[in-house]
């Protein structure tokens, strides 16, 4: 009889819109448990998430938090404070917290940053958890490419950045089982506020050229 903790291959897709959906995908693909965490277990985007990620199931957002190894902030700017005190910081205290999140002010022509520059998405998301590992990653691609990025032009690279070592060798294994190759590690969580503003450059790429597939690759790595 195995006496492994099942919490550590259950993750908690905290949202259930596209970029939790696909990201919920990769995790199910690896053998994960997927917890989908969210307001309304009933609803029609929950079952549409569920549909989409067989074997998942949904949650209130703190049970899912509390069961699981690993969290995923998938939702919106405007609701990433909520998302996290509805999980919980004592739910997610010791665990590997993934922020994808961009502050992107869209209210004028041109999108700007919502937050100064002296301060990013990842670094809130690190003070509002103090006792969670927090880690950037995924924030400068499209949802649909988060898993199996595959672009005509070949594989992209993923940037993520985060305080704990650890941390983020957990999560550069899994995004190397998504299908990236290894990813980048640009420093401490502070380190958001470089990679939110790339973000930034590739929205507004987007933006002027109705094109939305576009990725980022760092050639001439040292190995």
């Amino acid at each position: 009889m195995s006496n492994a903790d099942p919490s550590q291959k259950t993750v908690a897709i905290l949202g259930n819109g596209v970029v939790g959906t696909t990201i919920a995908r990769g995790f199910a693909e690896l053998g994960y448990q997927v917890i989908f965490g969210t307001r309304d277990v009933h609803s029609q985007k929950t079952r549409a998430a569920l549909e989409a990620v067989p074997g998942a199931r949904a949650a209130a957002p703190a049970e899912a938090a509390a069961a699981a190894s690993i969290a995923v902030l998938a939702v919106p700017w405007s609701g990433l404070e909520a998302a996290i005190f509805k999980a919980g910081p004592e739910n997610l205290a010791g665990k590997i917290v993934i922020d994808p999140s961009n502050p992107l002010d869209f209210s004028a022509e041109i999108p700007t940053l919502a937050i100064p520059v002296t301060d990013s998405a990842g670094e809130l998301v690190q003070r509002l958890l103090p006792k969670s590992r927090v880690v950037k990653a995924f924030n400068i691609i499209t949802a649909t490419h988060m898993v199996h990025p595959q672009l005509p032009d070949g594989t992209p690279d993923m940037l993520i950045a985060g305080d704990d070592p650890a941390a983020k060798a957990r999560v550069s294994e899994i995004l190397r089982g998504f299908g990236w190759r290894t990813p980048i590690d640009v420093g401490p969580i502070s380190a958001s506020r470089l990679l939110e503003n790339l973000a930034l450059l590739w929205v507004g790429y987007g933006a002027r050229n109705d094109h939305w597939t576009h990725a980022f690759s760092l050639l001439g790595q040292k190995r």
